[in-house]
Order: structure tokens, then sequence, then C-alpha cells
């Protein structure tokens, strides 16, 4: 039986993106509420509180700011080891972290110099995620916290399911898919799915997703929402902001933790 890649069905009525002729994306009301009151709720670990989860990102997006300038190998290890940590990575691969030579370290700050420029983003991020004790999805944390407002955002299992289930339509009606990261089953009890990234061809072709088109995504989601005047109160800050990328991407994660099909 093959993994399901998508889910539409698990969205409430009326949500929706309709992708217009030049491009640009309109956000249906449905949509718009549902990711606003994701973002203003997202609470990572489930059970931390909205404030305290939001608060250790925004602290995170500033001790990883701090350790990029002068980014050396050794300030590389500490951000990949603080976003692994962050990031839930299992024991095994915290310890592969933990552990990392200098001539990993060294691969680290290069991979991380690499990934903040759009030309050689992919050739970063498969630098990192080939190092021990990460793959791709600990990887687009790394780049999500080392560039957090240039467009960044991560993808795992519950985000690759929401941005493949939106329902989306083009300026002529036509139903389209915003993504189609491929999935696999996680389990042989096939119970839950997961983002293919443990073997060759579900990798790569995944890789090539994030950069040529999940990121796209992110971002004209973002700007639809700014351009029709939506915003969101951070939780930790009661600060009323407008979109980047990595808030439209944190909603969907929380949004499908809580809602979406495993």
């Amino acid at each position: 039986m093959p993994p399901p890649n998508d889910s539409p069905i698990v969205f409430p009525v009326d949500c929706s993106i309709a992708v217009n002729a030049n491009g640009t994306f309109t956000i249906s009301p449905a949509l718009a509420a549902l990711i606003v009151a994701a973002r203003e709720g997202y609470d990572w670990p489930a059970g931390t509180s909205p404030a305290l989860s939001q608060a250790k990102v925004l602290d995170l997006e500033a001790v990883v700011t701090g350790l990029m300038t002068p980014l050396t190998p050794a300030k590389a290890l500490d951000i990949v080891r603080k976003v692994s940590s962050w990031g839930g990575n299992n024991k095994n691969a915290q310890a592969d972290i933990e552990a990392a030579t200098p001539f990993h370290q060294a691969k680290m700050a290069e991979a991380i110099v690499a990934i903040g420029a759009l030309a050689t983003l992919k050739e970063g991020l498969n630098a990192l995620s080939v190092l021990p004790g990460l793959r791709l999805v600990m990887a687009t944390k790394v780049y999500r916290f080392c560039y957090p407002v240039l467009g960044a955002g991560a993808i795992d299992r519950h985000a690759s399911y929401f941005f493949n289930s939106i329902p989306a339509v083009s300026a002529a009606g036509i139903p389209l898919s915003l993504t189609d990261f491929r999935r696999e089953w996680s389990t042989g009890k096939h119970t839950k799915s997961r983002l293919a990234i443990y073997e060759p061809n579900g990798y790569n072709h995944n890789l090539t997703v994030f950069v040529d088109k999940y990121l796209i995504v992110l971002e004209k989601i973002a700007t639809a929402l700014n351009v029709s005047g939506v915003t969101y109160t951070c939780a930790a800050t009661d600060a009323v902001n407008m979109w980047h990328p990595a808030d439209v991407e944190m909603a969907a994660y929380y949004w499908w933790a809580q809602n979406g099909l495993a």
C-alpha cells in the first residue's frame, strides 16, 4: 500500500488558495484565519504554552544570529547543536553532532555560508544533510534559524503534508498541487507516514521540491497575507507582526500536528 502524499479533506470548508494569472496568491478568509490562529497558538512541544514556546524560538533566533558573525567552525557546531536539540533530534543523532570532528565542524561552517545564497542553497543543504547526525529535515531547520528573514522555512512530516494538501486552484479554476513532496511509511505497521528522505530518489526529489517550490510557496503566502493587511500577535511579546515565510511554516507545522493525519 503506497503512503499518502496529501489529504485535502482534513482542511475546514472554504480553506483554499487561488493562484492568480500573474503567479501571486489569494488566500481565502477561512485559510487566513486558520494560519493566524495556528501561528498565534504555536506551542511546541505541545503543552509548553504558546508564550514560552514562541519565546524559545525568538531566543534561539537571537543566539544563532549572534553566532553567525563571525562564523567559525566551533560556532557552526554550536548552531547545529542548539538547533538540533530544539528540533527534537533523536539521542543517537544528537550524540553524533556533539562528537563532530574539526573536519566536520569546518564542513558545517562551509555549508551554513552556502545556504545563505539561493545559488548555493541546494548545495549547502546537501552538504549539511550528509554530515553525521543530520538529515534533510534537520538541515532545513538549521537554514530556518540561520536565515529566518530571507525566506527560510523548515520542512518535516507535518509541514510537507500540510503544503501537499492545501486546496489550490489556478486562475482558470483548475485544481493545483502547490508542492509534491514524496512521503513514505515510517513503520512496517503503516500507521504513520513521513517525508521520504532516507533513500536517494526520495531525498533528491524532496530537496529539489524544497528549494524550487516550497520556499516560493511560503514567500507567496506571507506576501498575500501582508498585502491583505492580515497580521498575527506573538504570544511571547504581544507584538502585532507582519508575516515572514518562517511564520507561515510555523503555523502550518503546528496546525497539521494538531489537526492533520499522521
